[in-house]
């Protein structure tokens, strides 16, 4: 069997049915389908893009954030245009963001057909006491895909080429703090000891992506790549760099 090609279930299975006489190669293929996933090493190389964006934002914050659902907005918009109003949402900034999006190269023999892979993006959230009165420990989690498109967010996208490049618009993991004259990473507590700035003072939200890749009706996934979103500054506007792991 060639290194990392894989027999069907259904293809060892026919080896050994009642009356069969399996031969040695064909008990071979049966390990080697099961060893096989020490030595199928994949999953992600990323880098920020030579190319800098820049999009124009409408920031909005919720009037009654505790029963909002979602405590803040931002929707691109254009220099220049009058921000739309949103009900039970206050605009309170526009400005524009400069930012890179992400080289990403798959690593390993992947079909992309074969394997169907996608790139889960997880969220790095703080530790939580929950309504229940239970503990939810500081770490990183997948976004719901729901809860992620509440914030212009993406949880996971589905990969179609070896190499591809993904605009997560990283502006979206931020929020802005209560004076408006800086951001927080989105969902970040206001506490003694919570992560909010690099040695810097430059804000930061933190993530991982991770290669998840299908391998006869089982899903598997690569090693995470850390990411450190910083929102830095460029004259009199925000522009956002990666410090990736």
């Amino acid at each position: 069997m060639e290194k990392n090609k894989l027999t069907t279930r259904e293809e060892l299975k026919s080896f050994f049915e009642t009356g069969d006489y399996p031969t040695e190669s064909q008990f071979a293929e049966l390990i080697n389908s099961y060893a096989h996933l020490d030595e199928f090493n994949f999953g992600l190389s990323i880098r920020p893009s030579g190319k800098t964006s820049a999009k124009y934002y409408d920031f909005y914050k919720a009037d009654d954030i505790m029963n909002s659902g979602a405590g803040h907005k931002i929707i691109e918009s254009l220099s220049g245009n009058i921000p739309v109003k949103i009900e039970g949402y206050s605009h309170i900034l526009s400005r524009a963001v400069y930012y890179k999006s992400l080289d990403i190269k798959l690593i390993g023999e992947i079909d992309i057909e074969k394997h169907k892979p996608k790139i889960i993006i997880e969220r790095y959230k703080q530790r939580k006491k929950m309504s229940s009165g239970s503990v939810k420990p500081a770490g990183f989690y997948k976004e719901k895909m729901s809860d992620a498109e509440l914030w212009n967010r993406k949880s996971e996208y589905i990969i179609d080429s070896n190499e591809i490049i993904i605009d997560i618009e990283p502006i979206h993991y931020f929020r802005p703090a209560a004076n408006f004259k800086e951001f927080l990473p989105s969902g970040s507590i206001n506490r003694s000891g919570s992560f909010k700035y690099t040695k810097y003072r430059k804000p930061f939200a933190v993530i991982q992506a991770i290669l998840e890749i299908d391998i006869n009706g089982t899903e598997y996934r690569s090693r995470p790549v850390g990411m450190k979103i910083i929102l830095g500054s460029s004259g009199e506007y925000d522009a956002i760099n990666f410090a990736i792991n």
